[in-house]
C-alpha cells in the first residue's frame, strides 16, 4: 500500500489519495474496502456494503488473479464509494477522496 500524497508529513486523515497493490490471494474486492478503509481512517466494518455501489462477484471477476498476471492491464473500473472516487486497473486500487 503507498499513500500518494504531497507532504509526507499528512496524516492519514489527511491525505486525499491512496494507491494499493492488490495482495496474492486478495480478491480486488477486499483490496478495494481495505483502500478504502485506510484512506478514510474507517474501520472495515463501518464502511457502506460495496454491493451497494458495485457487484463483488462482478469485479472480482473482471479482475481474477489469472488475468492480473498477464499483461492485459486495458480493463478498468472507476466508480464511487464511501465517498471516494475509486479506480481498479490491473493489481492496483487507487481511492482518491471526492470533493
Amino acid at each position: 500500500m503507498t499513500n500518494d500524497s504531497s507532504d509526507d508529513n499528512e496524516t492519514a486523515s489527511q491525505a486525499t489519495e491512496l494507491t494499493y497493490e492488490i495482495g496474492e490471494g486478495e480478491s480486488p474486492s477486499e483490496a478495494v474496502v481495505r483502500a478504502t478503509a485506510a484512506l478514510t481512517n474507517t474501520p472495515v466494518i463501518d464502511l457502506d456494503p460495496l454491493y451497494s455501489v458495485m457487484d463483488p462477484v462482478h469485479l472480482d471477476g473482471l479482475f481474477s488473479e489469472s488475468s492480473r498476471r498477464t499483461d492485459h492491464k486495458e480493463n478498468s473500473v472507476t466508480f464511487s464509494f464511501n465517498g471516494c472516487c475509486i479506480s481498479v486497473a490491473g493489481d492496483t486500487v487507487v481511492v482518491r477522496r471526492s470533493e
